[in-house]
């Protein structure tokens, strides 16, 4: 078996199972029940993704006209849920922690549907018919049903049940998470190697316009809304981060090549250093503001 292959037979699959399964070891009814608790916010701002993302994606295609490959990675990463990488985003950053909980929940939990709509439609409008490339709706549902609900599903199980170990191990399993985030990042980059070499600064320039129309839509969406300075930053992260495993998986898995990641996994690398970049600023802003409201 080739070195792409393990990757997309077996490497996508279970780093996106375990970053599921880590997601829900993080979650709890309480986090669903939050819904309520604030109804407006999180139906606007989760409609707002499922909505203006693909929206966003529109006007750097016709515009920027990238060869087809990318164009399927954009139509995929426009139409995945939220990233869990927000919520840490968000505790970084001392927004609310709770609300980006909630939001990445409900966006998991609706991409079962809401994904295989949007990357059907979007294949139909923008991709080139002479790819031939055919999107499985039914089989793509039923591929995220099992990659996203029943890993997270069986993380609220292990925290129900289990939450010594939970508390004593769920660090543990967040760093392994994250790490093999980041070996699945370097890994598909380098089976990527011959459209990296032919397309880098086109994809760079388009996933920088894509995730600062990602944060500007966060923003908007929580100043329409009213929302507090913390809410607005926790909007501006959701919006942002997408989840680039659940990406992998359609990309590589249902659809076939990994060329279709590419896009993707630039947006990720371009995301974190523009959000760490956002929180470095908000939280020195803070620091100011507190410096001189302690000396007045």
């Amino acid at each position: 078996m080739s070195s792409l292959a393990l990757i997309a037979d077996i490497g996508v699959p279970v780093v996106v199972w375990l970053l599921m399964f880590v997601v829900g070891l993080d979650l709890s009814p309480a986090d669903f029940r939050r819904v309520f608790a604030y109804p407006r916010t999180v139906l606007v701002a989760t409609a707002a993704q499922v909505v203006l993302l693909p929206l966003l994606a529109a006007p750097l295609i016709w515009l920027l006209q990238p060869p087809p490959a990318i164009v399927v990675g954009i139509v995929l990463l426009a139409g995945t849920p939220g990233g869990a990488i927000s919520n840490f985003y968000a505790l970084l950053a001392r927004a609310n922690v709770a609300l980006s909980v909630t939001l990445t929940a409900i966006s998991s939990l609706l991409a079962v549907v809401t994904m295989p709509l949007l990357t059907g439609v979007g294949m139909a409008l923008f991709v080139d018919p002479s790819l031939e490339l055919e999107v499985p709706v039914a089989r793509m549902a039923g591929q995220l049903l099992l990659i996203l609900l029943m890993p997270v599903g069986c993380g609220m199980l292990l925290r129900r049940y289990l939450p010594l170990w939970v508390l004593r191990h769920g660090g543990l399993l967040r760093a392994v998470s994250l790490g093999a985030l980041a070996l699945l990042v370097v890994l598909l980059l380098a089976a990527q190697h011959a459209v990296v070499a032919r397309e880098m600064w086109l994809v760079i320039l388009l996933a920088l316009l894509f995730t600062v129309g990602a944060m500007a839509i966060g923003w908007v969406v929580g100043h329409v809304l009213g929302c507090s300075a913390d809410d607005r930053f926790t909007l501006v992260l959701e919006c942002t981060a997408r989840n680039l495993a659940i990406a992998a998986v359609v990309g590589v898995a249902v659809l076939g090549s990994v060329d279709f990641v590419f896009f993707a996994t630039v947006v990720f690398l371009v995301q974190v250093v523009l959000v760490l970049a956002l929180v470095a600023v908000r939280s020195r802003l803070r620091h100011a503001s507190h410096f001189g409201a302690a000396a007045g």
